[in-house]
């Protein structure tokens, strides 16, 4: 049985790839999490909650595409697959940005957050650690 992802993020070494602008990105986006799992619990107010997600959701934009243009510029062979991954994420969180809205759950809250934080979890040690090992092969 997995266990249950934790409801913010500790930011620590794991979380590292040796990439100067990736780590930064990586940080700030964990930070951004965090302020949402935060505000989207102490709040009601629908045209806050849009705000919030419209930030992480143009964050997250701007964060791969700046990764897959490193990745282009090192001949990633794996960039394709990378993207691909990088826009289910954007889809998934679309869907679960318009659920949430439509909604206004504690539940969904709590699930656009559950999902986030095992997203980026997940990605940033394994996905994102293939380019890492990549670039100092």
């Amino acid at each position: 049985m997995t266990p249950p992802a934790p409801s913010t993020i500790t930011w620590g070494p794991a979380y590292e790839l040796g990439i100067e602008d990736i780590d930064f990105q990586h940080h700030y986006f964990a930070n951004l999490i965090n302020r949402l799992t935060g505000e989207l619990g102490r709040t009601d107010d629908a045209v806050y909650r849009q705000a919030l997600l419209a930030e992480l959701n143009a964050y997250a934009r701007f964060h791969f595409t700046s990764e897959e243009n490193l990745m282009h510029r090192a001949g990633f062979p794996g960039l394709a697959e990378h993207r691909r991954l990088h826009q289910r994420l954007v889809d998934d969180l679309s869907a679960r940005e318009a659920a949430l809205l439509m909604h206004h759950s504690a539940a969904g809250a709590e699930g656009v957050v559950h999902f986030l934080i095992e997203w980026f979890l997940g990605h940033t040690t394994v996905e994102d650690r293939h380019f890492a090992d990549f670039l100092r092969a």
